[in-house]
């Protein structure tokens, strides 16, 4: 998630800015895990990063609770399963010395969830939503 474009955008402005300042956050958590002597910082911005993850999933649950959106346990599912790995690879992320090949690793695999939740789960979402007069 180099930079957040079109190309990840769903059409639901409130998603889209949560993913946008999701996707800025593990950026910023990139850099600095790969900065020596940047471990401390790393974690207050991945504390932040997790902690507005946990609001944009509630945040889309709730979308989904107020359309009856057909899918909504199984994205549940999905949340659920994101924070655990999410959670789990930036502990063994922030455990490693900065510039260790396992780190650069867990970030290229979070930042592939991410992208893969945006564009499969979160997609059909969206459709949804648009769908039903939210954009």
């Amino acid at each position: 998630m180099d930079h957040y474009g079109d190309a990840l955008a769903l059409g639901v402005e409130a998603m889209d800015s949560e993913h946008h300042r999701l996707a800025m956050l593990f950026k910023e958590f990139a850099a600095a895990i790969q900065e020596e002597g940047s471990s401390e910082r790393a974690c207050t911005i991945m504390q932040e990063a997790l902690a507005l993850a946990n609001e944009h999933f509630e945040h889309e649950e709730e979308l989904m609770a107020a359309t009856a959106y057909p899918a909504a346990e199984e994205e549940k599912f999905h949340h659920r399963n994101l924070r655990l790995q999410i959670t789990t690879l930036v502990g063994d992320t922030l455990s490693m010395p900065a510039c260790n090949q396992v780190v650069l690793e867990n970030l290229a695999i979070i930042e592939r969830l991410l992208v893969d939740h945006i564009n499969g789960p979160d997609r059909d979402l969206a459709v949804y939503l648009n769908a039903h007069g939210i954009h």
